[in-house]
């Protein structure tokens, strides 16, 4: 049987790294952070060329491009997510388990009584 051994701590850091690399919304830091920085860039070279067909061409490497890294966004978050209940619920687990043990310490069943009148 398989033995599981997670160390929440560990996790949590893992987990922090990878949310930093995210960035936050409205922040100039991680993934986010770049895209609201191309973005901007985007919007500006756009009006500074003042072109048509560049203004087009722009547009459909910012609409391709954000919906993938939309989509990286979304998945790393899910996963961030989806790690951090999973811990959660291996702690909650554990705690539970040690509950129970705890409340099973001690406690001898009553030995069996022999007798004519009982079976063996």
């Amino acid at each position: 049987m398989s033995k599981w051994n997670i160390q929440p701590s560990d996790v949590g850091g893992v987990l922090t790294a990878v949310a930093a690399h995210i960035g936050e919304e409205g922040g100039s830091e991680g993934l986010v952070g770049a895209m609201t920085a191309v973005e901007e860039l985007v919007t500006e070279i756009s009006t500074e060329a003042n072109s048509a067909p560049v203004s087009v061409a722009l547009g459909e490497f910012a609409q391709h491009n954000f919906d993938l890294m939309g989509d990286m966004a979304s998945l790393t978050v899910s996963a961030v997510s989806g790690a951090s209940e999973a811990t959660t619920q291996y702690v909650n687990g554990n705690l539970d388990m040690a509950a129970e043990a705890q409340e099973n310490a001690g406690v001898v069943p009553e030995p069996p009584t022999y007798g004519p009148n009982v079976p063996v």
